[in-house]
C-alpha cells in the first residue's frame, strides 16, 4: 500500500462516498485509495488546517464550502479529460478514468477552459434558451437529494425554458417537468451541450 495521498484525490473520494453512502469514514478512504489509514489521517489533518473539510476522530468527514469548490472543480477536469478520451482518442473507460486521474492534476485553469470548449463542457447557468444538454457534474455542495427529487441527477436532459426579467431564477425543462433553480445553484452544476 502506498502511503502518500494528493490533496485532490482525497477530496475527489470524500466527495464520491458521500454522494454513494451518505458519509465518508477514515476506513472507507483508505480502502478506497489503497493506502494505509494513518496516511488517510494525516492528510485530513492537513485538510482541515487548510479549511477544506470538518474532520474529528471516529466521525464522518464532511467538506466545507471551500473544499466543495475544489472537489467539484477536480471532477470536472476529471470527468471533462475522461469524456475527451473516450470520445476522441477512443480509449477504453477504464484506460481514459486512469489516464484522467493523472493527468487532471496537471491540467493548468487555461489548459482545463479550452478543452471544456473543445468537448462542449459549461456551467448550467451559461446555457441559452432551448439549448438542449446533459448533466455531468454536479457540486457537492448542493443539496442533491433534492435536485434528484427534480429530475436533475448525472445523464439526465436539460433545457434553458424562461429567465426571470432580472435574470434569476432561470426556469429548465427537465424530463418534461419545468424546474426553477437560482442562478448561483446553476453555476454549480455542469452539463454538456448536446
Amino acid at each position: 500500500m502506498p502511503n502518500t495521498i494528493s490533496i485532490e484525490d482525497c477530496l475527489e473520494v470524500i466527495t464520491q462516498l458521500t454522494r454513494e453512502e451518505g458519509h465518508a469514514h477514515v476506513s472507507d478512504i483508505a480502502k478506497r485509495l489503497n493506502i494505509t489509514k494513518p496516511s488517510v489521517v494525516t492528510t485530513l489533518k492537513k485538510l482541515a488546517s487548510q479549511g477544506l473539510i470538518q474532520y474529528a476522530s471516529y466521525q464522518p468527514v464532511e467538506l466545507t464550502r471551500k473544499g466543495s469548490e475544489l472537489a467539484s472543480k477536480v471532477i470536472q477536469k476529471h470527468e471533462t479529460l475522461q469524456r475527451f478520451l473516450t470520445q476522441y482518442l477512443e480509449l477504453t473507460e477504464r484506460h481514459a478514468d486512469e489516464l484522467a486521474c493523472k493527468l487532471e492534476h496537471e491540467l493548468d485553469d487555461v489548459a482545463f477552459r479550452k478543452l471544456q470548449r473543445f468537448v462542449n463542457i459549461k456551467t448550467l447557468d451559461t446555457l441559452k434558451p432551448l439549448e438542449q444538454a446533459t448533466v455531468v457534474d454536479i457540486a457537492p455542495a448542493l443539496n442533491y437529494q433534492r435536485l434528484a427529487s427534480y429530475g436533475i441527477v448525472k445523464d439526465a436532459r436539460i433545457a434553458l425554458s424562461k429567465i426571470a426579467p432580472l435574470g434569476d431564477p432561470r426556469s429548465f425543462n427537465v424530463n418534461g417537468t419545468e424546474v426553477s433553480l437560482r442562478a448561483s445553484e446553476a453555476k454549480q452544476i455542469v452539463v454538456q451541450v448536446l
